[in-house]
């Protein structure tokens, strides 16, 4: 049997686990709460320590004959059992985060009986063999949306070169790989913004030439035809890519993106690619994310880096580290020291946790419950409004590849679960 994840669902993979505690809820005597992978869960309280069971974290997408095969579906005639009634809604198949007598629950947890002799602890899977049982829930207006509002142009020059550009990856769950953090690794913790993700590079680009030029060039003359500009992007879209031909626009127009990229552009030096997040409003007046000021007035916004690259010709790419970032951005005048939170080993953030132990287990476990007593659950207090802080995100200094964990706040995913039930879009989604 073949196990795969989808790509861009990383998050949102269905994990084969065993109920390892249970603890009573006050005031409930039909259900009681789990952890799993440092998250709480509901369950029935005819669970019991030792099953093993499928956990979907909130913002998963199920399949629907998945949904429908296990009796999941909220409108029973859809279920395979039309006189039992599931908490899945036929229209949207998603996993929310629900709170119950005081308890956030985040996800859900089925019992493992059909494919019990396949699985096992430890798998983690969005399909199994060519059948689809997950994925990361899309909003269906991101899902249709068009970057841009409309059509690239058709007669459109790309100037990209291969292998100098790259999109931020993705950021995983802390909590789902806490296995992945040791004791002597040297981290960073980081303040984690909601807004919309943004890249922009200094790196060669091809240029247009000229009738003359090519002319050159079919009679053996060589032309330079290289030259560096700044590139930009949002989470998923290369803004600046092509060049219209028909115009002396970029057939994307202005937006946030390149109104940042105009801001930045000459701080970039040659072959560095910068990663950040735009926060507050767009130049119109719209909430980059809503309710989400960041102390910006309506119109105004700010640019904060979190990650730094540099790309030479063959592609081969360095990360800065988190100090290094610090000093070039105090040096250029750019936002990122206000929320970088510690620098250094692991077990020195907290010291009272390694000294009490030499299991590295138990460190991974006390650890990652004191970075959520420490940095979640409270508001934002970079906002204006009140609203629940996003979280924090811990990255292990590496040379060659940007390791990066994000650990969000309870609050957080209960209030960006209820946006979803309600189908709000937003500009991250869009992009």
């Amino acid at each position: 049997m073949i196990l795969k994840i989808k790509e861009g669902s990383e998050n949102y993979a269905c994990t084969v686990v065993e109920i390892k505690n249970l603890f009573p809820i006050e005031g409930a005597d039909r259900i009681l709460r789990t952890n799993v992978l440092g998250n709480n869960v509901i369950v029935s309280k005819d669970a019991a320590v030792g099953d093993i069971m499928l956990y979907f974290v909130s913002g998963t997408r199920l399949n629907a004959d998945f949904c429908k095969w296990n009796n999941l579906l909220t409108d029973k005639e859809q279920n395979l059992d039309t006189t039992k009634t599931g908490y899945i809604s036929h229209k949207q198949f998603r996993v929310k985060a629900i709170k119950l007598k005081g308890v956030i629950s985040d996800g859900i947890l089925l019992p493992l009986d059909t494919h019990s002799e396949l699985l096992k602890v430890g798998d983690t899977f969005t399909d199994i063999g060519n059948i689809s049982i997950c994925e990361k829930y899309v909003s269906p207006i991101a899902r249709n949306s068009n970057p841009g509002g409309h059509k690239p142009a058709v007669n459109k020059f790309n100037r990209l070169i291969d292998n100098q550009f790259y999109l931020h990856n993705n950021t995983d769950n802390l909590r789902r790989n806490m296995h992945k953090i040791n004791p002597s690794d040297i981290i960073g913790i980081h303040y984690k913004k909601h807004g919309t993700s943004a890249v922009f590079a200094n790196i060669p680009t091809k240029r247009v030439l000229s009738w003359w030029e090519k002319i050159l060039v079919i009679i053996g003359i060589k032309i330079d035809n290289i030259v560096y500009d700044i590139i930009y992007s949002s989470r998923t879209v290369i803004k600046n890519k092509s060049i219209n031909l028909n115009s002396n626009l970029g057939f994307y127009g202005e937006d946030i993106w390149k109104v940042v990229a105009d801001e930045i552009g000459d701080l970039i030096p040659k072959n560095w690619t910068l990663y950040g997040e735009i926060v507050g409003y767009t130049p119109s007046g719209s909430a980059v994310q809503k309710e989400y000021d960041y102390g910006c007035e309506a119109g105004k916004h700010k640019f904060y880096v979190y990650k730094v690259s540099i790309v030479n010709a063959d592609g081969k790419v360095i990360y800065l580290t988190d100090k290094q970032i610090e000093e070039y951005c105090e040096s250029v005048g750019l936002l990122y020291k206000d929320t970088f939170i510690y620098y250094g080993e692991a077990k020195n953030w907290n010291n009272s946790i390694y000294i009490n132990t030499s299991n590295d287990e138990y460190w991974r476990n006390k650890f990652l419950e004191q970075l959520e007593k420490h940095y979640n659950e409270k508001d934002c207090y970079m906002c204006t409004n009140k609203v629940p802080e996003e979280g924090i995100v811990v990255r292990v200094e590496n040379l060659y590849s940007y390791d990066a964990y994000k650990l969000k706040s309870k609050r957080f995913i209960l209030g960006e679960s209820d946006a979803q039930e309600k189908g709000e879009s937003n500009l991250e989604d869009e992009n």
